[in-house]
């Protein structure tokens, strides 16, 4: 029994995950953001503040209305069709498994009933549907009610660039569906055995404008991500000398810089004066 759980323990460590946030989102800065009101009702997403008694951090959210107070006193019910669309960012195809993240609530504690789903889409293919990943209606709201979920992106969207669109629909006659705290990440499997790379990290960070790549491999190419996830550099091995790059066209600003050698990659987090 004790030489068998040893090989496991052996196996397993020569297993390792590394994860990297592809895009984030806290609703303070919505460029690249889009909106529509497919109902057609004059409707669509906004933004509120101070709801954090709701279960929100401090700032700003997003939120869409099944309801809205009038003159009357019963107010007017809304059948909202409000569709949300992230900015779009790009999945390194050495991803091995990908996850949506974000915080989302109903504001009434009565009428939470709010539907809402979660789709994701290849924004250089607009003839491909976009694909389902998440749906449900709430069964809660007010007072500390927001809760964080977490869904699978399927891996085919590995090596595309992507964007997230989230839905609120089918409900009427609530209030508010809140949202904020957005996140997509990836995950690489790697052996520790012969699929890792051996790069220690970059110099100098930050970096002005040419960098190097600490490593004794020959690097392949190199790629750069800006933290709404979307490429903005690609640089060839042709243009890659002593593992040495120019990244002198880029604003200042934080990167994600995903270094490449033969089937390998590692994303190391950069800096831009």
């Amino acid at each position: 029994m004790k030489k068998i759980t040893l090989l496991f323990l052996l196996l397993t460590s020569s297993i390792i995950s590394a994860q990297t946030v592809v895009w984030s989102s806290d609703s303070e800065s919505l460029t690249g953001w889009g909106a529509s009101d497919f109902d057609g009702d004059g409707n669509s997403w906004g933004t509120l503040n101070s709801v954090e008694s709701i279960g929100f951090n401090t700032g700003t959210v997003l939120f869409s209305e099944s309801w809205q107070e009038n003159d009357t006193e019963t107010g007017l019910a809304l059948t909202p069709d409000n569709r949300l669309y992230t900015p779009t960012f790009f999945i390194p195809e050495t991803a091995t498994s990908i996850t949506f993240k974000m915080k989302v609530a109903a504001a009434e504690p009565t009428y939470f009933a709010e539907k809402y789903a979660v789709y994701v889409y290849d924004s250089n293919n607009s003839e491909a549907p976009a694909t389902l990943i998440h749906q449900e209606t709430l069964t809660a709201g007010g007072l500390n009610s927001a809760k964080d979920i977490a869904v699978a992106i399927p891996t085919s969207f590995a090596n595309k660039t992507i964007g997230v669109l989230i839905r609120h629909f089918d409900c009427t006659d609530q209030f508010l569906l809140l949202i904020d705290d957005f996140e997509v990440s990836y995950t690489t499997t790697l052996s520790t055995e012969d699929n890792t790379l051996n790069i220690a990290g970059v110099y100098p960070n930050p970096v002005k404008d040419q960098v190097k790549i600490q490593t004794n491999e020959i690097v392949d190419a190199v790629s750069i991500t800006n933290q709404l996830g979307q490429r903005v550099l690609d640089i060839k091995k042709t243009s890659i000398i002593d593992n040495t790059v120019d990244l002198s066209v880029l604003d200042k600003g934080v990167y994600f810089m995903n270094v490449r050698i033969e089937d390998k990659s590692q994303a190391i987090k950069i800096i831009k004066q």
